[in-house]
């Protein structure tokens, strides 16, 4: 499986409040649609690094990064690198 798909599949069962009920596509702003709070952020970056063997800095930490299911998959891949 693709790790953008990994990734969507952890969100959506992890932490999408409305299951069933909510639409997540891979370019939708995660933050502005209250998908990821502070504590979302933390569960999917131990989520992160635990899956796919990597380790995010606080530098790192910016909303760039992770706004988008696109922008999180872009990010483990250059950190896979």
């Amino acid at each position: 499986m693709a790790n953008k798909q990994i990734i969507k599949d952890f969100i959506q069962s992890e932490l999408v409040k409305e299951r069933g009920r909510f639409s997540l596509e891979d370019n939708d702003n995660l933050i502005e649609r209250g998908v990821i709070d502070s504590l979302g952020i933390m569960k999917l970056l131990a989520y992160l690094e635990e899956t796919f063997s990597i380790s995010i800095s606080d530098e790192e930490l910016i909303p760039d990064n992770f706004e988008t299911i696109d922008a999180i998959s872009a990010f483990v891949v250059s950190k896979q690198r």
